[in-house]
């Protein structure tokens, strides 16, 4: 984990979600704001500019698709994941057409919103490959050359047989 975290921004409410999440989110290694509003949301989406926000579709003051299409409109475009507990098709529809990254209905399990947030994260930073799309892997002394099928190890070449290199793979 890099010094430099990234920072989500979590809009909820509901005091049991933001108590649990923000832990567990912190414990993934980001740091996150908690907010219970969408107007306090909207205020530390653009004095922050976290690089994710979650949004409570149902908050006191401005709900999440408010907030969001105000933050549309300010010309914010900061990666943003709706949840709610209206679980509508389409209530998703409509979201993610109002510019919503992704959408998740209440309860979730943290780990799949964990899993969402890391994907929106990927593709918010297109110039970044993934590990899967890459033809040269480095961990340590152990270079694994997926173009050539080699792989060597503190500098000298590894006689692998190819299901050696697909399990290293």
């Amino acid at each position: 984990m890099s010094l430099d975290r990234s920072t989500i921004l979590l809009a909820d409410d509901d005091p049991t979600i933001a108590d649990s999440l923000a832990p567990f989110l912190e414990r993934a290694g980001y740091h996150v704001l908690v907010v219970s509003d969408g107007l306090t949301a909207l205020d530390k989406a653009q004095a922050h500019h976290p690089a994710l926000i979650i949004l409570d579709v149902l908050m006191p003051r401005m709900d999440g698709r408010e907030t969001l299409r105000r933050l549309r409109k300010l010309n914010v475009w900061t990666p943003t994941i709706l949840l709610t507990q209206v679980g509508e098709a389409s209530e998703r529809a409509l979201a993610l057409e109002e510019g919503a990254d992704d959408y998740l209905n209440k309860p979730f399990d943290p780990h799949e919103l964990l899993a969402r947030i890391r994907a929106v994260l990927r593709r918010a930073r297109p110039g970044e490959r993934s590990l899967s799309m890459a033809w040269l892997l480095t961990a340590n002394e152990l270079t694994l050359d997926r173009r050539a099928r080699r792989a060597t190890l503190s500098g000298e070449t590894l006689e692998l047989t190819p299901k050696a290199f697909s399990v290293l793979e």
